[in-house]
Parts: structure tokens; sequence; C-alpha cells
């Protein structure tokens, strides 16, 4: 993207905690990259590499409450794709049958006799509610913060508590990139050592890793 200045619209980070019970197993249980991680991991990369502007960020990934928007968005995404959060409004009870045409809630199913069993008026309706009631739940949150607006979001404003007790912001965690930081001349140098990694065993001509 920075060697031809062709961007796309947007970029979607689907992490790891997300899928289908149509996903093979290995891919489900070990392939991926949680979301936060990876969706920080995109955006940081965008502003290093002073492109964020052209592109939009939508994350993706077990997000299902009001406070899962504000995290992501926080670490970076313009928008937040609910698919579990509507799925479970809509009825579906993780039968892990998506790819067998035999879903029992008539969720993910073309067969007409199981596709019968999902009543549209009222589930339209359940999902409608869940929507509203999330994006309430958010304004809430938002103005409790001090904010007005979802851009006005930060990393610090975000805590989280890991496995020892230790209590730490997302900036902490994350830390934020400065702007074109990325490119090769002084400010590289700052940059941590995975980042640095990651870019110099990268290349725009193949997606082959440079050895």
């Amino acid at each position: 993207m920075v060697s031809r200045s062709i961007f796309p619209d947007f970029i979607t980070v689907d992490g790891a905690e997300g899928g289908t019970g149509a996903a093979p197993l290995e891919f489900a249980n070990s392939v991926g990259t949680p979301l936060n991680e990876g969706l920080a991991f995109i955006h940081d990369s965008l502003v290093g590499f002073g492109i964020r502007q052209h592109i939009r960020v939508i994350a993706s990934g077990k997000v299902f409450t009001s406070f899962h928007l504000l995290t992501k968005i926080a670490l970076g995404a313009d928008m937040v794709n609910s698919a579990r959060g509507m799925m479970l409004a809509l009825g579906c009870i993780h039968a892990l049958l998506c790819n067998t045409n035999r879903c029992p809630v008539g969720v993910a199913t073309n067969d007409p006799n199981l596709a019968n069993g999902l009543h549209i008026p009222d589930k339209s309706e359940r999902v409608a509610r869940f929507h509203s009631e999330t994006i309430h739940a958010l304004a809430e949150v938002l103005g409790a913060m001090g904010y007005d607006h979802t851009s006005q979001i930060r990393r610090i404003d975000i805590n989280r508590r890991d496995t020892d007790g230790k209590v730490s912001t997302y900036e902490e965690l994350f830390p934020s990139v400065a702007k074109e930081s990325m490119l090769y001349h002084t400010t590289f140098e700052q940059l941590s050592a995975e980042i640095k990694q990651a870019i110099q065993t990268s290349t725009a001509d193949s997606f082959k890793r440079v050895s």
C-alpha cells in the first residue's frame, strides 16, 4: 500500500475468538491472533506507515456488549461488527452444526422444515431490541466517561487486570506509535523489537516472508 499508494476502503480484523461452527477444529482452536492484539497491530501499523487516514478499520470477534465496543474503538476500530450477539438474539444455541444444514433452531440451514422453526416476526424484534439496548448502554458508559463521541475514547481510558492482579491501561499494554514512525528513518529504531522484526521480515512484492 505504501509503495503503490493504492488503499482499500476498509480492513476487517476478525479475532481468533470469533469463528463459526463450520470452521475446521484445528483452525478454531489454534490458528489466529486474539482480536485486541490483532486490532492494535493493524491500527498501529497503518499509523506507523502514515496511511491510516485512507482506510477504515472494522473489528470483529466475540463482541456483544457495549464495553466490548468501547475497548475495540479505544484500540483503533472505526466500526465494530457483532455477529455473536445478534446470533444469540436470533436464537442460536451453539449447536456447532452450521456447515451440516441441520441447525436445530433454523438459523443456519436451508432445510425448509428446520428453517420454519425460526419465527421471523418474533426474532426480528428481539434482534432489534438487542441492538438498540446495546447502543443505549454504550451511550451511557460514554457519558459516564465524560465524553460525547466515540472518537474521544483513548487507550488510556480502558483498564485491564491481569492474572497477577496488576491493573494496566490499554496504553500500557498496547503502546501507541507515532505517525510514520515505521518508515525507515530515525524514529524506526525507537520501535519495539517485535514491530521491527515484523517489518524486516515482510515485503511488498510477495506474501512470502523475507528470510
